[in-house]
């Protein structure tokens, strides 16, 4: 006889199994749908996969940018839809979301395939790359694919810089060493990041991601050509034909457009890179007769109101824009203290001009003050909060955000900038961290917000010498 033991156990088998089946025939059963244009226009909602990266969307002082992001932002706007941006972890995941219809349309570099034709439709801006190695100008340049017998180059795996890495030292004989990975990165832009720094000699990218990262980096040489021409666009779904001809009709409207074409040098021509890095002794500025600038009298009346040595707001318009209120940066910021559009009108007065200078530092002074009550529970130590409010000027707090948090994650000190959180910061460059469940605003190329706040404080320190505080 079977005991009730295994009677129960016989039961429970079969009713895992009943309920697997009828999971199964309902997914079967689930049809995926996808939107075309009408439904798109008739929701209001464009909803466009993409990634984290400079070239395609980042969170930069607390506003939205990316050239795929700016493009697409503009065909929504210009039909009057909602766009929704869905982030997706990796290139694999931008297929899957578009194949399960989770988005309408993938604005990233997508390599156009027979392949991916059976299932998806290429569309918007296309862009003719080519591979090219990037390397310092500092060093004795490459300047023949030959020449790269005996070095060692960094690609990242399982991506077509790898696959033309490895038919490069095919097609030579043999002689270059190819690597995956360094202590700190495995991507192309760490690669390139760790060439600029001078950790590695060569890595091999698209030109397009080398000149949008030449332009935060004035070493780097990216002319030497090492692949072929490759065109790359959108994509949507075969099911979404309608979406892809009014995407195409809009490119072929607006690509000559000042405001497509402003949008593509902003990205790829404009430098990323603040001023250059000059001992304060070297800065033509006159400390003569007590005079750092004739907007003293201003640094003097809006430092009060934060508690702040005046010498630090007049540090932080010199590096910001030299004392010029015409200035306008790569990212949209303006005036003398640099404020972008959007936190200039919250922290303005109604009717307020960007390049009124006094109006400039009075909102650029309010800024300042929500910074540091937002940080005031983060960082106890009102001097080394500072240096978090400078780099929460220059970044965007949220991203500061993060780094604090991922110092603490990672045994650095969440309340001490220099060697401990300024090093987080500069993590949130690498997948692995920029995803990790600590952070919420992801991708940050972080270099220049450290920069910025070396130069404020050596400036500072400048000033306080050779400046009577009154």
């Amino acid at each position: 006889m079977i005991s009730n033991r295994y009677r129960s156990i016989f039961k429970i088998a079969l009713i895992s199994l009943l309920l697997i089946y009828i999971t199964s025939c309902a997914n079967r059963d689930k049809k995926v749908v996808y939107r075309d244009w009408n439904e798109i226009k008739t929701e209001g909602l464009l909803r466009a996969i993409t990634m984290q990266n400079s070239t395609s969307y980042f969170i930069y002082r607390g506003e939205e940018m990316g050239c795929e992001y700016e493009l697409i932002k503009q065909f929504a706007d210009n039909h009057n839809l909602k766009l929704e941006i869905i982030v997706a972890q990796s290139y694999e995941e931008i297929i899957t979301l578009l194949k399960e219809g989770k988005g309408d349309i993938a604005v990233y570099d997508m390599p156009q395939n027979l392949k991916k034709r059976r299932n998806f439709t290429y569309c918007g801006p296309e862009m003719v790359t080519t591979q090219v190695l990037v390397q310092r100008t500092d060093t004795t340049l490459i300047k023949k694919v030959k020449d790269l017998i005996s070095k060692n180059i960094y690609v990242e795996k399982g991506t077509r810089y790898e696959v033309r890495a490895k038919n490069l030292n095919k097609e030579l004989g043999g002689g270059i060493t190819i690597h995956y990975n360094t202590p700190d990165t495995s991507t192309t832009e760490g690669f390139i990041d760790a060439v600029a720094n001078g950790i590695i000699d060569y890595t091999i990218a698209d030109n397009v991601t080398a000149a949008l990262n030449k332009s935060y980096y004035q070493n780097l040489n990216i002319g030497l050509t090492v692949g072929f021409s490759q065109k790359s666009s959108w994509l949507v779904n075969k099911a979404s034909e309608q979406l892809a001809d009014s995407i195409n009709h809009w490119v072929e409207q607006n690509n000559k457009s000042q405001k497509y074409i402003s949008t593509l040098q902003k990205y790829f021509k404009m430098s990323k890179w603040g001023s250059e890095h000059i001992s304060p002794n070297q800065m033509a500025i006159s400390l003569k007769n007590g005079v750092i600038s004739p907007y003293d009298h201003l640094f003097k009346q809006y430092a009060d109101s934060l508690g702040w040595d005046w010498r630090i707001l007049a540090s932080m318009a010199y590096n910001e824009s030299q004392f010029d209120s015409s200035l306008v940066s790569w990212a949209g910021a303006k005036g003398m203290m640099q404020l972008m559009p959007a936190t200039a009108k919250y922290f303005s007065d109604e009717g307020w001009s960007m390049t009124n200078n006094r109006e400039n530092i009075a909102a650029a002074t309010r800024y300042i003050a929500s910074l540091n009550k937002s940080l005031r529970k983060r960082v106890e130590d009102k001097d080394e909060r500072i240096k978090f409010i400078l780099a929460s000027y220059n970044s965007g707090l949220g991203h500061i955000f993060d780094a604090i948090a991922l110092a603490g994650k990672y045994g650095k000190n969440p309340q001490v900038w220099f060697g401990n959180v300024d090093e987080a910061l500069l993590l949130k460059n690498y997948p692995e961290y920029y995803n990790d469940s600590v952070c919420r605003c992801g991708y940050f190329k972080g270099k220049e917000t450290i920069a910025y706040v070396i130069k404020v404080m050596e400036l500072y320190q400048f000033y306080k010498q050779n400046m009577p505080e009154d």
